[in-house]
């Protein structure tokens, strides 16, 4: 596993408790709740013919399916937007294996030339497919703000950890490549082949470095994993106040196809938008009264689930770090002070 050290790769250097507790653990912040996978291997396996699902979301615009029935825990969803100058391609799945499965998927459809990789975040399972994009012609859009909690060890520990998740094969030809060559840090526009397609930086409300991609004469919105099929969206690497802000500006865009991160295409977007404003809004609301009471951050998430530590984005994982995450927030807020600790 090289790494590249030119341009665009990076170099390696009580009361609410318990309402809280029981609205999770009742399934009622969705419809369905995310299914969990078999023990083992986080994703399916990859080799040189797998080909994965695609969903023709109409003029061009298409989603590449995840894996069907692990919810946040499955391989993450991707697209592409095949125009007249070529293919923008958003996501950069969790392996370079996995990455050679979406280009093989894309030449089922269309031989134009792959342009341009949109990236949702900088955590492995969003990027870790990024050089073969590269190698396949792609320059890469994506935030440069590229900090998340699981490079906390540094570059190298973040492969390694990496290689526990989806095993060494596919990892083969791996290289960092989430450097942007187009950085986007608020709106931008990409205009190619006659098609506008926008990239939207949000703010940090999964990770520091979110970007969605909207296609406006569509009306599809690709989110990455600022929504996830349950609606239990990580706030670890973000922000829950920043996060309602974005569900807001999703529902003023209105998509009428929306892809989420992880997990299956919802038959209604606002549904699920709305689904994860009220778990959120229901964290934030839990930890405030706690943090009122002045209720340890200990006590305050002991009545939840405790984390599997095996399986880091299971429901349980999820909903007991964000509220560890959501605690910290309100700690900060009823003291006056800023997501750096100032006042």
């Amino acid at each position: 596993m090289g790494r590249r050290a030119g341009a665009g790769a990076r170099r390696i250097a009580a009361g609410s408790r318990c309402s809280l507790a029981a609205l999770v653990l009742t399934g009622a912040l969705s419809g369905a709740a995310a299914q969990e996978p078999p023990p083992g291997r986080a994703f399916t396996l990859t080799n040189d013919q797998t080909l994965y699902p695609l969903r023709d979301l109409g003029d061009g615009v298409f989603a590449v399916l995840g894996d069907s029935g692990q919810g946040a825990e499955g391989r993450p969803n991707a697209g592409f937007v095949e125009t007249e100058e070529g293919i923008v391609v958003v996501g950069g799945l969790a392996s370079p294996a996995q990455a050679r499965a979406v280009i093989r998927t894309i030449r089922t459809r269309s031989e134009k030339p792959i342009r341009w990789l949109v990236l949702y975040a900088h955590h492995p399972d969003m990027m870790f497919g990024a050089i073969e994009m590269r190698r396949a012609g792609a320059r890469v859009i994506a935030h440069p703000d590229t900090r998340v909690l699981a490079a906390e060890g540094g570059a190298d520990a973040m492969v390694a950890n990496w290689h526990s998740v989806v095993g060494l094969q596919e990892l083969l030809g791996f290289e960092y490549a989430d450097q942007p060559d187009r950085p986007v840090s608020g709106w931008d526009t990409l205009r190619l082949g006659g098609e506008d397609l926008v990239v939207i930086h949000p703010g940090p409300a999964h990770s520091a470095g979110d970007l969605m991609l909207w296609i406006p004469g569509r009306r599809v919105l690709f989110s990455g994993d600022i929504l996830v099929e349950d609606g239990i969206t990580m706030v670890v690497d973000g922000n829950s106040r920043v996060l309602l802000a974005t569900l807001a500006l999703i529902d003023s865009l209105a998509p009428r196809v929306l892809v989420p991160g992880h997990g299956r295409i919802p038959g209604d977007p606002a549904r699920l938008v709305a689904i994860t404003r009220g778990y959120i809004t229901t964290v934030r609301d839990s930890m405030r009264a706690e943090v009122r009471r002045g209720t340890s951050m200990r006590r305050a998430v002991e009545a939840f689930p405790p984390p599997d530590p095996a399986r880091p984005v299971s429901p349980e994982s999820r909903i007991r770090r964000n509220a560890v995450r959501v605690y910290l927030e309100m700690e900060r807020e009823a003291f006056g002070l800023d997501e750096e600790g100032r006042p």
